[in-house]
């Protein structure tokens, strides 16, 4: 294996993953994970697209202990921070295509915006979802025609989920228990560049932004204003 390779490819995913529940009947795929080369992510994030749509989300499993010792080491509010990669998911999801033009300063000043608002992700308001049949609250935070929430109700994982189309509210979780679903083996290390190829094979795995060709008022808002001459 070279060392490229090694560079992108994960150790087993050895928490329990959760994904949209079998009442689902979109595209499903690994999308991403988080962690260091060689090692057990402390994120995997499953995508899923509704048939025939533009529509659709990607479910973050976050194991506690592994994500607040990288993300949290001198006692910082674990929620923070996983409010902001939810936040930081719904930024990048929602940009338009790349052949827009990016504005100087508009990718840091929406960043910082994320920052800010997973600070006060106490405030964001509450809806509910099912999880494994019991009804549990997620907090979410919209932004752009996408969205962000995130549950704390399991013992050993957080949920974080990123969302474009669909709403927030009543989406069921479900372990997942076999990832032929996803078109992975979860039991297997995770390899970035192998990820991407499957994707790149399935039209159907990714989710498009809102807006394709131009930017949303949302993110508009945040372009930095010319100098004055």
């Amino acid at each position: 294996m070279d060392s490229d390779a090694v560079e992108q490819t994960s150790s087993v995913v050895d928490f329990q993953a959760y994904g949209l529940d079998d009442t689902f009947t979109g595209a499903r795929w690994v999308d991403f994970f988080e962690g260091l080369p060689g090692r057990p992510p402390w994120a995997l994030w499953l995508g899923h697209r509704e048939p025939d749509a533009d529509s659709g989300v990607r479910v973050g499993t976050l194991p506690k202990r592994r994500y607040e010792a990288v993300m949290c080491p001198n006692g910082k509010d674990p929620l923070v921070e996983v409010a902001f990669s939810g936040a930081f998911g719904v930024v990048n999801v929602t940009l338009p295509d790349s052949s827009v033009p990016r504005p100087d300063g508009l990718i840091p000043a929406l960043v910082e915006h994320a920052e800010h608002e997973a600070q006060r992700y106490a405030d964001w308001p509450i809806v509910w979802w099912r999880l494994e049949g019991a009804q549990v609250r997620a907090r979410v935070w919209h932004f752009a025609g996408g969205w962000a929430a995130f549950c704390t109700a399991l013992d050993d994982v957080y949920l974080v989920v990123v969302g474009i189309g669909m709403d927030p509210a009543d989406l069921a979780f479900a372990p997942v228990t076999d990832g032929a679903e996803y078109g992975a083996d979860l039991a297997a290390p995770l390899d970035f560049a192998e990820l991407g190829r499957r994707k790149s094979v399935r039209p159907e795995a990714w989710l498009p932004p809102p807006r394709r060709d131009s930017f949303h008022p949302d993110q508009l808002a945040f372009v930095p204003d010319e100098p004055e001459q």
